[in-house]
Parts: C-alpha cells; sequence; structure tokens
C-alpha cells in the first residue's frame, strides 16, 4: 500500500490533508513531544505548516498554514528511537501499513528519530493563532 494511502485510512487525517491541501511527510516540522505511557498507548506532537511556491524579500520561503498536530497511538508492539534527548526537527515521516498496523517512521535533520509500530493510530491538529482565520504567517 502506497503511503499516502495508508495516511488517508487514519482517523482525522482527511482533515488534516484538507487543511494543508495535500498528504504531508512533515518535512522540517518541529516534533515538540514524544511521550510513551506503560498502557502501550502514546503520542507524537508536531508543530507543522505549508511552504508556499512564494518567498519573502529575503529570499526565504514563506510558510502558512501552520497547525499543531498530534499522533496518538494505541496497542504500540515496537518502539525504536535514536537521539532521544533531543526532540528536533522532522526530516520526512511516513506512515505505511505494516500487516494490520500501521508503522509510523521519521528521520530527523536534528534530534530524535525513530519508528513505532500500533494497532491504532489518529491524528488530531488544531491551526495554530496565526493561521485560524486562513490567513498567511510570515
Amino acid at each position: 500500500m502506497e503511503e499516502a494511502d495508508a495516511f488517508v485510512e487514519i482517523e482525522g487525517a482527511q482533515a488534516l490533508i484538507d487543511w494543508l491541501g495535500f498528504v504531508p511527510t512533515f518535512h522540517d516540522a518541529r516534533l515538540t513531544e514524544i511521550e510513551l505511557i506503560s498502557s502501550r498507548s502514546g503520542r507524537l506532537r508536531l508543530e507543522a505548516f505549508r511552504r508556499t511556491d512564494q518567498t519573502d524579500e529575503k529570499g526565504h520561503f514563506i510558510l502558512d498554514r501552520h497547525a499543531f498536530v498530534t499522533l496518538t497511538l494505541n496497542d504500540i508492539s515496537t518502539v525504536q528511537l535514536e537521539h532521544f534527548a533531543k526532540v528536533g526537527i522532522v526530516n520526512r515521516l511516513r506512515i505505511t501499513n505494516a500487516g494490520k498496523r500501521y508503522r509510523l517512521q521519521w528521520d530527523s535533520s536534528y534530534g530524535a528519530e525513530g519508528c513505532i509500530t500500533a494497532g491504532n493510530l489518529s491524528i488530531n491538529f488544531e491551526p495554530s493563532h496565526s493561521d485560524r482565520a486562513g490567513g498567511d504567517a510570515a
């Protein structure tokens, strides 16, 4: 199954896709929290955004659609983490099917990276204050 197909079937994913306009890879998103609970549940929290093709006066890409994204995992069966003490910046996050489970795997350009396999995965997000009305954030 393609990554986009696996992502779309996750509870709450379509709302995030609608907000961003595409299936996210979370490139350059800030991974702010990794929470693992002994009851085999956990969550990852990211500060994500959409990079536009427009640039500002300094030549930097303009970012909009900022959001706080929470990935909630239940029935976790495997966890592999590296550089855990440094939360960091995501290079790419992939969600694929592993049999009847989800495999959430991310590498980073800085800080924590890893792989978590879980039986259930859901996505929630909240637009940041600068984008609640759909405006651009510079």
